[in-house]
């Protein structure tokens, strides 16, 4: 039986999911198993799977769109390996990723959860951002409550640690950043690291649903998974452990509250989200947007004379910004 189990969960993935199965399947590590599932795809996704042919692939077709949290949480129970990973259909990995975490987990059996820093990309794989992430688990505990400290399609997980927890992806967060949450789940109870190179190449896509709509609930989801480590910190077990909702509702209210103080708080945030990974376009019709919400508020001024300026400078940095095979 192989060591790692790497799941890949796809719909409607065709123009990307080809680079993305190569990456895997020319790791310098090759002790593992890929599943490709196809999750309900309406385009050419399942073709595009069945034109590799390797005995280490093992394909999944469902007939309709469940969503990943549902059909990756009925394959990971499938697993028997002794390590497991969720990774995404339109990204890319380093040739030598696998290695590099399996070597770490394999010296390191407290360790539960490795995950690498990692490049940003365009659709077209033209590098737009270098996040770093830390190496150190104490920090990472202590900084989590702040931010995210892990990317999830880059993480490998300990198979009999993670199915300690009670869930793997919880329902709750189906939409948005369920890997978010079981991150900070492992995290608030095992030993968990990243690789501080980056290894992974994420693909910044304008049709993902934080990018088509950018929700109050998406503005919120961060907070939320925040809000919930700091109750299983404290008393052992958050609102959705324990079937009661009520005091997570009451605290998304409190947001909803801040929020409608200020109708145009949720487009600014927006202006600013889409500027980060540098979806120019986006952010200029957000900051707009928070500008006609509220013409006479200082902070929408500066929204929206600061979006245009960066703007323009990243679109021209990115006309000579390297392509991540550069780096391969």
């Amino acid at each position: 039986m192989p060591q790692l189990t790497l799941i890949m969960p796809a719909f409607n993935a065709a123009p990307f999911i080809e680079e993305a199965i190569g990456s895997l399947l020319h790791q310098t590590f090759t002790d593992f198993e890929l599943w490709l599932v196809d999750d309900g795809s309406t385009d050419a996704t399942r073709a595009k799977m069945n034109l590799f042919q390797d005995n280490r692939i093992k394909r999944f077709y469902f007939n309709e769109n469940r969503g990943r949290v549902v059909s990756m949480n009925e394959m990971v129970q499938l697993v028997e390996t002794d390590y497991v990973s969720i990774t995404d259909a339109d990204d890319v990995s380093h040739p030598s990723r696998l290695q590099k975490q399996m070597t770490l987990l394999n010296q390191k059996p407290e360790v539960a959860m490795c995950g690498t820093s990692y490049w940003a990309m365009d659709e077209n794989g033209r590098l737009i951002r270098l996040v770093s992430l830390s190496d150190d688990y104490a920090h990472i505990r202590e900084a989590n409550l702040v931010m995210p400290q892990f990317h999830g399609p880059t993480t490998i997980f300990r198979t009999r640690m993670v199915r300690e927890l009670d869930e793997f992806y919880r329902l709750y967060f189906r939409k948005n950043m369920a890997d978010t949450d079981l991150a900070a789940r492992v995290i608030d109870q095992f030993p968990s690291v990243n690789l501080k190179e980056p290894l992974y190449y994420y693909r910044i896509l304008r049709t993902s649903v934080s990018r088509r709509e950018f929700s109050f609930r998406f503005a919120m989801i961060d907070r939320t998974i925040i809000h919930l480590s700091k109750q299983r910190r404290t008393s052992g077990l958050d609102s959705l452990q324990k079937s009661d909702t009520t005091e997570l509702e009451k605290f998304v209210k409190g947001w909803e509250v801040v929020y409608a103080a200020d109708t145009s708080r949720l487009s600014r945030e927006a202006a600013f989200y889409h500027l980060y990974w540098k979806v120019t376009d986006k952010a200029l019709q957000s900051a707009w947007q928070a500008f006609l919400k509220r013409p006479l508020f200082l902070k929408n001024w500066f929204c929206l004379g600061y979006c245009p300026g960066m703007s323009l400078i990243y679109r021209v940095k990115q006309l000579t910004a390297r392509h991540y095979k550069q780096l391969i």
